[in-house]
């Protein structure tokens, strides 16, 4: 049997050279010298299964040449890439050189194209040809020696900016490598960089131009303090600010727009940059008037400038935020004592925005009903606005018709934008005929003998406790002969415990609260110290000390051994002169604050202490400003005292009393220039959350008057109770 066995040829085939096109690239185009590059020759159109054979060329600067002979078969594709390192796949290949490398590839097999790609690619210094300021800028030579000493200049036109000629040193690969950061400030425009061994000598050399530009500046956090917020209080805006390279923005200004809820109703507020915080603040009170609603904060694109021509942001940001209705603290004083038909009754009464500024302008109206029955008592009363005294007043006439018994007194405060408040008090009423009757007796003190007739002392004890009530700081005014007048000066003195430091800060704050600038001296402890006991007493100072109405000069850290602005606290010319800075920059005059003097003499010399406080004050009074100084008393020698007592126009003694189980703390004014003033001693209490409250009786009575009253109120009583005794006897 035969086998026939067919054998059929198949043939591939094969294109023959022609059509090829060729593309060469570098990647990256531009490097740092001793960095590589990798340069890619792309064909196209390739015949299948051929090797192509490429001669690679690359001519430096200096005019040297470095080649490679590289082979690639396209297989079964038409297109190929054939890479190659520079410089390290080439021989003698260097990139040690500033400035152009001209590269050229020649096909060799399957046919001879001389020159069928050609490119060129940059060798420099830095890593850019541009930047922004602020931007660091990596510069990075090679081929140095190892060791090598290397100085760099960095030169607008022929002078070296400051800083440069440098010097550096190449490490052990013979690489050098250095970074240049330039400030927001400076000039823009072209550098020349340049490098110089001190063995080795390049050509060409090592020098290259870049160009600065300003930069530019984004908004990286943009917060409120405060979601919601009422009327009369201030928003903040928090904003933090970068350059392009991240570096903070810490000059300039940021004008930012408050909207109101109308979204037509526009308020401009310039951020500015706060050192302590290392971010940009603007602040904006929200007025009484403003509308209620949502409201909107708005930075637009383009409008912050650092004072050094960078800009930005390249977008805006809105940030909305709620306007509420102000809630106004209505506080009502009222004069208790013994009424008569024809007397006057008065209402004094206190008004404060929920940011504790004076209330002045609107409508504030008293109604008085009996708190037995609710009754109305006469109409409602029209109060009226006294802005020397900052409160309130209204009065009534009240006649022999009217009940006597407790008043409950409603005293109601609003404006036309729909701000409201309401406060009230009590007060006991005894409606007598004219004065002029001598058989009337007063109500309270019948009631005051029959109880103490009928439970003894225990009676009088609760009376005296009934009849105390906290009066407001501004009680201080009354003792004082009235309000204080700068330009003047104050020594607040007592034992340690009393409460000088609390006084002191109590006038500091009601300055800020009417507008006034204010600065601490702190001799007694640190800034963030008495910050936490104004926040304490319910006092938020955060918004004076960024607005830089209330300003610190710490004294206290460099007693204790800590790093201040203030290097030596008994430095007394250089304290002298921050102090002036502060009053200059206020352009207004300025309430001061010693805390306290103690320390001084404790650390400098008597005479010199002396003379440093008399001319502070002597500074502060020019400026018309107000001197408040603390201090122990007792703790320095009779002779001191006396002559700090001659520097000053006022002085406020303050004392630790034990009564029964615990101690009180009182006040008296022992001088005030040009006044007549009571000496007599006035108990006050610090409460936490209110600050400085005085304790005043509630009805108007002194010992000697009432131990007078007692007596014939006693024995009227006693005659009264007998009669009755004798009338029960006989029916």
């Amino acid at each position: 049997m035969v086998s026939l066995i067919l054998v059929t040829a198949i043939s591939v085939p094969v294109r023959a050279p022609a059509g090829e096109t060729y593309s060469l690239s570098a990647s990256p185009s531009r490097i740092q010298e001793g960095s590589t590059t990798t340069l890619s020759l792309a064909v196209t159109n390739a015949s299948l299964f051929t090797n192509y054979n490429f001669a690679w060329k690359v001519t430096d600067p200096s005019g040297a040449n470095s080649t490679l002979a590289k082979t690639t078969n396209s297989g079964f594709g038409a297109n190929f890439v054939q890479t190659v390192n520079y410089p390290q796949d080439l021989s003698a290949g260097t990139a040690k050189y500033v400035g152009t490398y001209t590269v050229r590839v020649n096909e060799t097999t399957p046919a001879n194209k001389p020159n069928v790609a050609t490119i060129t690619f940059q060798v420099g210094l830095t890593d850019a040809n541009t930047y922004q300021r602020t931007s660091k800028a990596s510069i990075q030579a090679s081929s140095y020696l190892p060791g090598e000493r290397i100085t760099v200049n960095i030169a607008q036109g022929s002078i070296s900016i400051p800083g440069f000629p440098a010097q550096g040193t190449a490490d052990a690969t013979g690489i050098f490598t250095y970074t240049w950061q330039s400030a927001p400030s400076t000039s823009t425009g072209s550098y020349i960089i340049s490098l110089r061994g001190m063995t080795t000598t390049k050509m060409p050399p090592d020098t290259e131009t870049i160009i600065l530009f300003p930069a530019n500046i984004t908004i990286s956090q943009a917060a409120l303090t405060r979601t919601s917020i009422p009327r009369s209080e201030r928003e903040e805006l928090r904003i933090t600010a970068n350059y392009q390279s991240s570096v903070s923005v810490q000059s300039g200004t940021l004008p930012v727009t408050f909207v109101e809820a109308d979204s037509t109703t526009f308020h401009a507020v310039n951020a500015i940059y706060n050192s302590t915080l290392n971010l940009f603040l603007a602040t904006y009170r929200i007025p009484l008037s403003g509308q209620a609603g949502s409201w909107a904060v708005r930075i637009d694109p383009n409008t912050f400038s650092d004072g050094y021509g960078n800009g930005g942001p390249g977008q805006g940001t809105t940030i909305a935020f709620t306007v509420q209705q102000a809630v106004l603290a209505v506080s009502v004083s009222l004069v208790n004592k013994t009424y008569t038909s024809g007397d006057v009754f008065p209402i004094y009464a206190t008004v404060l925005s929920p940011d504790g500024t004076p209330f002045g302008a609107g409508t504030v109206t008293a109604t008085v009903d009996l708190s037995s029955t609710g009754e109305p008592i006469g109409s409602p009363i029209s109060l009226s606005y006294v802005q020397g005294q900052g409160r309130w007043v209204g009065s009534n006439l009240l006649n022999s018709t009217d009940k006597a018994g407790i008043w409950i007194v409603d005293v109601k405060a609003s404006d036309s934008y729909g701000n409201s408040g309401e406060g009230g008090g009590a007060l006991l009423v005894n409606i007598g005929p004219a004065p002029g009757g001598s058989q009337s007796v007063s109500l309270l003190y019948f009631v005051l003998a029959a109880v103490l007739v009928g439970a003894g002392a225990t009676g009088g004890l609760l009376f005296m406790r009934f009849n105390k009530m906290d009066a407001p700081f501004s009680e201080l005014s009354k003792l004082m002969g009235g309000e204080f007048q700068p330009p003047t000066t104050l020594m607040i003195r007592g034992e340690s415990g009393s409460g000088t430091t609390m006084i002191g800060l109590e006038l500091i704050y009601q300055q800020l609260m009417q507008g006034k600038h204010c600065a601490i001296l702190t001799y007694n402890s640190s800034p963030s110290e008495i910050q936490k006991k104004m926040e304490g007493l319910g006092w938020n100072v955060d918004q004076y000390v960024q607005d830089g109405h209330l300003k610190f000069l710490d004294c206290y850290s460099a007693l204790v051994g800590e790093q201040a602005l203030i290097k030596d606290p008994v430095d007394f010319t250089e304290v002298s002169i921050q102090v002036s800075l502060m009053m200059s920059s206020a352009q207004e005059p300025v309430t001061v604050l010693l805390d306290s003097f103690t320390p001084i003499f404790n650390s400098a010399q008597t005479r010199h202490g002396i003379n440093f406080l008399r001319v502070l004050g002597a500074k502060i009074k020019n400026d018309g400003g107000f001197f408040i100084l603390t201090g122990t008393r007792g703790s320095l020698p009779d002779p001191i005292e006396s002559n700090l007592e001659s520097i000053v126009d006022g002085i406020i003694d303050l004392k630790l009393v034990r009564k029964g189980k615990s101690m009180i703390r009182t006040l008296a004014v022992r001088k005030v220039a040009g006044r007549q003033i009571d000496f007599a001693e006035t108990e006050f209490k610090i409460i936490r959350g209110k600050g400085v409250m005085f304790v005043e009786p509630r009805f108007q009575v002194g010992l000697p008057a009432i131990t007078r009253t007692l007596d014939s109120a006693i024995r009227q009583a006693r005659s009264s109770l007998k009669t009755l005794e004798k009338e029960l006897e006989r029916r």
